[in-house]
């Protein structure tokens, strides 16, 4: 559905204006960071101003005030069919950080289990195998792959030829944050069960950015963020366990419910005293990608990132570190131009067209995220810009 269809134009219009974004300045860093809704926001400060203002109405007998204790089960039922799991393999957490820790600590492994992941895992996906590895001598085996990756192909054979009789765990992200490519997931799972293998995927770049069916893909666990693509307030993540592998799994913040087993989800939730307008913001924010529809959503995302990497080929000197395969990219793309940096790309983008991508460095330029705030029209600035860079001008 392209933005020539007057329809679907006004609908995305429309869309953008339930954002708080200015006008003046286009934001294209949701990779890290997305922009809330204003009814996200706005639920989120009513609650905070609540508690501000009307603490002393709360007559600890119920759960309206904190989160930490409760199953904040409505919550989870949202999240778990968002990525079509029951409600007690979901565990909310703050982020895909900790969803990733509580696995790489909560897993019983011995001096010399392999675990494999990549050589382009997040710090937050890889770290705590790396604890892991020093602290309790497991083999921490982190593969190379191409960038860009060329084929789904390529990937599936780097795992197979990798796994042996050592291979406890596979690692590895569903989407890479640094290239933005998308891995067949659903084939490595499936070649890992037939080896007894415990499957781990990052999530942190996937919820409201691609299709996330933990059914489908067939994984022991699978972790991520709702602040990004899901564009909830910071400090809203999640972490699934399959109900039949999850008591292999200990709790790593104990509290009352730590050694619940008939809900794995909420053992895995307990964390303390908690913001409870945070998770009612997440709350806003699942209500708000529903209404919109989540296929929809998909659409519109790989629209926008497909017409962008299309149009990156016409500037001279680039390089395209995201995937050109159809199945292998979504909203995340990664270039550079022959000579420049990352900090001058993005510092000139912003100067010359308040344009906000974010640098990945020397050698990989900038990531562009395009989201569903996003337009053709601040592609085409983006290109324009980067031409004009690229001859010098």
């Amino acid at each position: 559905m392209l933005d020539n269809n007057s329809q679907e134009k006004e609908f995305w219009e429309k869309v953008r204006a339930e954002f708080l974004l200015d006008p003046q300045m286009t934001f294209f860093n949701t990779g890290t960071l997305g922009a809330m809704p204003r009814r996200v926001l706005e639920r989120t400060v009513n609650h905070l101003r609540l508690t501000a203002e009307k603490i002393a109405e709360w007559d600890y007998y119920g759960p309206d005030w904190i989160s930490g204790y409760q199953p904040w089960t409505e919550v989870r039922e949202k999240a778990a069919r968002l990525i079509n799991c029951e409600v007690k393999e979901l565990a909310l957490t703050e982020n895909a950080t900790a969803g990733m820790n509580y696995l790489a600590n909560g897993l019983e492994l011995k001096a010399g289990d392999e675990v494999l992941g990549t050589d382009q895992e997040h710090p937050g996906g890889e770290c705590g195998w790396k604890l892991a590895a020093r602290r309790h001598g497991i083999i921490y085996h982190q593969l190379p792959l191409n960038k860009p990756i060329k084929s789904p192909e390529e990937v599936l054979e780097t795992l197979l030829r990798a796994m042996g009789p050592k291979t406890r765990v596979i690692a590895i992200p569903h989407l890479i944050t640094g290239s933005g490519a998308i891995l067949p997931v659903r084939e490595i799972c499936a070649e890992a069960r037939k080896r007894g293998i415990f499957t781990v995927i990052d999530g942190a770049q996937t919820v409201g950015h691609i299709k996330v069916d933990v059914r489908d893909l067939g994984c022991d666990a699978y972790y991520g963020s709702f602040h990004k693509w899901l564009c909830a307030p910071a400090g809203n993540g999640f972490l699934y366990l399959r109900k039949e592998r999850a008591p292999e799994v200990w709790t790593t913040l104990a509290s009352t419910q730590w050694d619940n087993q008939e809900d794995h989800g909420f053992r895995l939730s307990q964390r303390g005293t908690g913001n409870l307008s945070l998770l009612l913001g997440l709350d806003e924010a699942l209500d708000f990608h529903f209404e919109l529809g989540p296929e929809r959503v998909y659409a519109r995302i790989k629209q926008l990132g497909d017409y962008l990497r299309a149009r990156l080929q016409e500037v001279p000197g680039i390089k395209i570190f995201t995937p050109l395969h159809p199945q292998m990219a979504a909203g995340i793309t990664v270039y550079n131009i022959q000579g420049l940096t990352g900090n001058y790309l993005q510092d000139e983008l912003w100067k010359r067209g308040r344009l906000r991508p974010r640098s990945m460095g020397e050698v990989y330029g900038v990531r562009q995220s395009t989201h569903i705030y996003n337009s053709l029209e601040e592609i085409d600035r983006t290109v324009e810009i980067l031409k004009s860079l690229a001859t010098g001008r």
